[in-house]
């Protein structure tokens, strides 16, 4: 009997399932009468599997002929929804979007003069009680030999984290971790920043606290020690991977070595002392170049007043230093570099020299470089050499945007070293194939309209904003500078794109950076009639030569 016990919740369900489901009074009842019945089958087993299988059996079909008048009313309602009459398209592609206008915010909306010739902006935020703060110094702090590249480094490292005069840095990390606030600072090659996140009620009691970390450091000797171990572990391992050469080796083929490139070495980290670092003390700020982006919840004229007594803390002059750029030496001659790493992908990037910003060509380069390789999936480069060829996960191009130097055009992509030479003979046929035919109509409005529905993601949040317009002071951008970035990318015509492209992505002009095994680089790809030697001659580059510093 325990055989058929087993069968009572089948049985029960059975019954349950193939009851009617008019009423609800009807539903109450149906479980003790399926219950009897399941009593039942303990002394008549037999007539009680029969009666369970004809009872599923009725409710399967009772709920299929249910579902079928489902999905009859359903597909009933699409019909007529998708009708012409509704005005719903009946595919995607069909979906006619209103036309996109986009008026970015403009600079002088919220730019103020302050004391000393200081710009400032001042972009209001009511959302959350915060106050966001950041201090650009455009001055260049670059090293006047590369015996200073540690000592600067770390001299930037310990701002802040090496405490103040007058705070230890424990004293001053618990002070802001008290309080929710964060304080940054650094010195790089082209400028200075410090930065300030707080609550409304506690940023003006922290503003005196950002020229005391930049200008009066404590160089605590313990975290000294710290900095200095990391550096040192940085250097150890900067070429454990690919793109860690790729990197270095690029920027040495098409700047060749200067100051702005320089890098220190494990000896002369070293030989750094707190001691060394005092006499970069009080360097880097100044109210000089100063330009200053505020966003939160503030009162404008209070701000103001505020953001004048702290300027009154800087020096008016910079301490050191040099306000020229290094000369840069330039490309090497176009061919193939080749750095012998037992890496079993090959790190791979074309390059040749771009443009120095503000140039009309930029905005046709970027465009053109969207057709090419910069538009994901919809670019030329992925097309081949990833969704025909299968042999890259990514490829793309870029216009290298530099206010301070000539940038570069240039084309990256990891392949296996199998297929280097080939990827490379793809991407060179591509380039000149674009060359020669030109941009389709559809190409140039799809890049046009994915560079300026894009726009409004620069300005995400007040934030964003007020870096970038302070930023672009820095880079002396003209006030109207994402109105024309808008109207010069919509006027552009095919030709203007087609002869930048052919000016800057030539062929015959690329350096062709490579990072893998070099044994494996150098064989010929027979199947593809492919090899790096087929692009120009190569030269073997070892860590030496790209560190090499003059």
């Amino acid at each position: 009997m325990n055989r058929f016990a087993a069968l009572l919740p089948l049985i029960a369900c059975a019954a349950w399932a193939a009851a009617p489901a008019d009423t609800s009074r009807a539903r109450v009842s149906e479980p003790k009468q399926a219950a009897a019945e399941a009593k039942k089958a303990l002394t008549h087993p037999g007539n009680a599997v029969a009666t369970a299988a004809k009872a599923t059996g009725e409710a399967v079909k009772s709920a299929a002929v249910q579902t079928k008048d489902m999905v009859k009313t359903a597909t009933a309602k699409v019909e007529a929804a998708l009708s012409p009459a509704s005005g719903i398209p009946d595919h995607y592609s069909k979906i006619v979007f209103p036309e996109f206008t986009y008026q970015p915010p403009h600079p002088k909306d919220h730019r103020v003069v302050l004391d000393r010739g200081v710009v400032a902006y001042l972009v209001p935020d009511s959302t959350l009680a915060l106050i966001q703060m950041q201090i650009l110094f455009g001055h260049p702090d670059l090293p006047k030999q590369p015996a200073d590249v540690a000592p600067l480094g770390l001299y930037s490292a310990m701002l802040k984290s090496g405490g103040t005069a007058r705070l230890k840095p424990e004293q001053l990390e618990d002070s802001l971790e008290f309080v929710a606030a964060s304080v940054g600072a650094g010195i790089g090659r082209y400028q200075a920043e410090l930065s300030l996140d707080a609550l409304k009620k506690d940023a003006y009691a922290l503003f005196d606290l950002l020229p005391e970390v930049a200008l009066r450091p404590g160089l605590d000797p313990e975290v000294f020690k710290v900095q200095k171990r990391a550096y040192l572990e940085n250097l150890k391992h900067r070429y454990d991977t690919p793109n860690g050469v790729m990197g270095v080796a690029y920027e040495h083929v098409m700047f060749g070595p200067n100051a702005i490139n320089w890098m220190a070495n494990e000896k002369e980290v070293e030989a750094v002392t707190t001691a060394k670092l005092k006499t970069w003390i009080g360097s880097g700020y100044s109210t000089k170049g100063m330009v200053i982006g505020v966003s939160g919840q503030f009162d404008r004229q209070e701000m103001i007043a505020q953001l004048n007594k702290l300027i009154a803390k800087f020096p008016p002059e910079y301490k050191g230093g040099t306000d020229s750029l290094p000369a840069f030496p330039g490309p090497q001659a176009p061919g193939v570099y080749v750095i012998d790493k037992p890496f079993t992908q090959a790190t791979i990037r074309l390059g040749a020299p771009g443009v120095k910003r503000p140039d009309p060509d930029y905005y046709r380069l970027i465009v053109a470089s969207y057709i090419f390789g910069d538009g994901g999936f919809t670019s030329r480069l992925m097309e081949k050499v990833r969704s025909n060829e299968g042999l890259a996960y990514g490829i793309d191009s870029d216009v290298g945007s530099d206010y301070y130097r000539k940038s570069t055009v240039n084309v990256s992509l990891q392949t296996k070293v199998e297929t280097a030479a080939y990827a490379v003979k793809l991407v060179l046929s591509e380039m000149k194939r674009m060359a020669k035919e030109g941009v389709t109509d559809v190409e140039l409005q799809r890049a046009k309209d994915g560079l300026i529905k894009s726009l409004p993601a620069t300005f995400d949040t007040p934030e964003a904003t007020a870096h970038i317009f302070a930023q672009g002071e820095i880079w002396h951008r003209s006030p109207d500078h994402f109105v024309e970035y808008i109207n010069t990318i919509s006027n552009m015509t095919k030709a203007e794109v087609e002869t930048a492209f052919r000016k800057y992505f030539d062929p015959d002009s690329m350096r062709i950076v490579v990072v893998g095994n070099k044994a494996e680089l150098m064989k010929t790809d027979e199947r593809n009639q492919a090899a790096l030697s087929h692009f120009g001659p190569v030269h073997e580059m070892t860590i030496a030569d790209i560190e090499a510093r003059k």
